[in-house]
């Protein structure tokens, strides 16, 4: 969070009722000034005080608020991102009320994002702070800039709009859009494999015998190894070993530069590499989901490859590094995943063509093309 600009613009606009109060206010004055009488001189006067009113109600209000934005650090493509603002009336005798924020947006941010609801709140007493809060939908993977943003007031006659412009940066991180997939399609792939279920090397759990130890103080009556007992007259545990959900380890493939990238017709090149993208946040979702330990690496890009672990924080990591990809920037050709001693299964996602070489030859390979096809809700037959 930063803070604004000390000088704020300020601006002044008639809204369409202003208009329309302007022509009878002028129709008025023209008619008292060509026959002037008593009745519409008093009209006339009423009018323009309360133009005048109008504005200086709504301009001394508008001089002492101040507006801070604060962004979260991540949003998603397509879902809704909270923008709040904290607005402080620093006057102490004068009352701010009908408050509506919005943001501004600039250059870069044109098509970035779309705004769902401005912030408003109704009133904000002297020497107060009230928060409200806007939301955005962003429509693009990335940095989303923000570069200022307004607070305006049409009160109190709904005549004019009094507008105050902040000059506050702001960044947030757009993660990738994540689509449903079909709900068996990791466990396809990681059965059999050295991926899938297995017996962890280490004890703990209630599965299958690992071995025997010596009793130590606090350990269940349920574990204790009676017939040891009975031979020897010493206390021995008994430990079992634990099962370990299957491993996976998504590759995106992304060496390859855009403008190299074969496109068939109505095809672009760029669309299939963010939709690759896309492919790949939907299996992490997944695999978090399904409780699966996996892991991420983005070949083409020097980004280090994320360990295996699941979790809430695991997750994030993960997609902020595919939100982090600059798809402008040069790429490098590294070797992937060509051998590997993890013991996780390798699913590779490609923009367009396969490359067998990018990961192990029990690796799984997909493209961008088949995304439709993997998602849930798609006809059957389509196996990977």
């Amino acid at each position: 969070m930063s803070t604004p600009t000390p000088r704020p613009r300020r601006r002044t606009r008639l809204v369409t009722a202003g208009f329309i109060y302007l022509a009878v206010l002028l129709a008025v004055g023209l008619a008292a000034g060509g026959r002037p009488n008593n009745l519409l001189v008093w009209i006339f006067s009423f009018l323009l005080g309360g133009l005048l009113v109008s504005g200086l109600v709504s301009g001394l209000a508008m001089m002492a608020l101040r507006v801070t934005r604060i962004e979260p650090r991540t949003g998603s493509v397509g879902q809704p991102l909270v923008i709040r603002y904290e607005i402080e009336n620093r006057s102490r005798f004068i009352p701010a009320f009908d408050i509506r924020v919005e943001e501004l947006g600039d250059g870069a941010g044109r098509g970035a994002w779309e705004q769902v609801c401005h912030a408003w709140v109704m009133h904000v007493g002297p020497s107060e702070r009230a928060q409200a809060e806007a939301v955005l939908r962003p429509l693009q993977r990335g940095v989303l800039r923000l570069a200022g943003f307004a607070a305006s007031t049409t009160f109190p006659f709904g005549i004019m709009r009094k507008r105050v412009e902040f000059a506050q940066a702001g960044e947030v991180l757009i993660q990738p859009e994540v689509r449903e997939l079909k709900a068996d399609l990791i466990a396809r792939i990681t059965a059999g494999g050295i991926g899938g279920h297995r017996l962890s090397r280490d004890p703990g759990g209630a599965d299958d015998f690992f071995g025997v130890r010596e009793y130590r103080p606090g350990d269940s009556v349920r574990t204790i190894a009676w017939k040891r007992l009975a031979g020897t007259g010493e206390l021995a545990t008994i430990e079992r070993s634990r099962s370990v959900p299957p491993r996976l380890r998504i590759l995106l493939d992304l060496r390859v530069p855009t403008s190299e990238i074969r496109v068939g017709e109505g095809e672009a090149a760029r669309e299939l590499e963010e939709r690759a993208i896309v492919l790949a946040a939907s299996f992490a979702q997944l695999a978090e989901r399904l409780g699966y330990e996996y892991a991420a690496s983005v070949v083409g890009f020097e980004f280090p490859p994320i360990a295996l672990r699941r979790g809430y924080f695991h997750r994030e990591r993960i997609m902020s590094m595919l939100a982090a990809i600059d798809l402008e920037r040069p790429r490098s050709r590294g070797s992937g995943l060509a051998s590997s001693d993890e013991r996780a299964t390798v699913l590779v996602i490609h923009p367009d063509r396969v490359d067998l070489a990018v990961a192990p030859d029990a690796a799984w390979h997909f493209t961008a093309r088949q995304f439709e096809s993997l998602l849930a809700g798609a006809p059957a037959g389509v196996t990977p």
